[in-house]
C-alpha cells in the first residue's frame, strides 16, 4: 500500500535520484517506462508541475502525444541497471518492463500505471506542452545536445499525487 505525500515533500530525493542515476518516466496505458535524467519540479500556472523533456525520436514520444498522463517513478540505487537499461534500449525493440524485472501497478489518479518497485511515484496530467526552438536557445547548448537536430518536446505535467512506499 501506499501512501499519499504532499506535491512537494519528497523534490530533493527525486532531484538527487535523478541526478545520480536518472529516473523512469512511464508512458502510455500500457507503460513504456524511459529514463529521464532532465527535469524539474515546480509551481506553475497556481499549480504543483513536473517538467520532463522528450525527444520526438524516442518510443515514449508517441504515448506522450497520445495519452496526456504519465508517472514519473523513483527507485533505488540497487536498480542502477535496470534505469540504464531503460535509458539505452527502445521499447520498439523490447518489453524493457518484463527485461527489468518490474511490476507494473494501476495509477491512483491516472490511466497510466507506476513501476510498483519504486520508492515513490509521481502521477501527473499533461497541462501544456510546447517544443524547444533551435533558433530561441544558446548555440553552446545546441551544438552540445542537439548535434542532430532532435529537439525535445517539453511537457508541464500537474501532479495529481506523490505515493511513497
Amino acid at each position: 500500500m501506499r501512501e499519499k505525500v504532499g506535491s512537494f515533500d519528497a523534490v530533493g530525493v527525486t532531484m538527487k535520484h535523478m541526478e545520480k542515476n536518472g529516473l523512469l518516466l512511464v508512458s502510455g496505458e500500457q507503460g513504456n517506462p524511459m529514463t529521464i535524467g532532465w527535469g524539474t519540479v515546480g509551481i506553475i500556472w497556481g499549480k504543483p508541475i513536473f517538467i520532463v523533456l522528450v525527444r520526438p525520436s524516442r518510443y515514449s514520444f508517441r504515448f506522450m502525444e497520445h495519452t496526456p498522463e504519465f508517472t514519473v517513478n523513483v527507485l533505488e540505487e540497487t536498480y542502477a541497471e535496470q534505469i540504464a537499461l531503460c535509458g539505452s534500449r527502445s521499447g520498439r525493440e523490447i518489453n524493457k518492463i518484463e527485461v527489468c524485472g518490474f511490476t507494473l501497478e494501476k495509477g491512483h489518479d491516472v490511466r497510466v500505471p507506476f513501476i510498483a518497485e519504486s520508492l515513490l511515484h509521481y502521477e501527473c496530467r499533461t497541462v501544456h506542452k510546447n517544443s524547444v526552438i533551435d533558433a530561441d536557445l544558446d548555440r553552446a547548448i545546441v551544438g552540445g545536445y542537439y548535434p542532430e537536430g532532435d529537439f525535445h518536446r517539453v511537457y508541464f505535467g500537474e501532479i495529481l499525487g506523490v505515493y511513497k512506499k
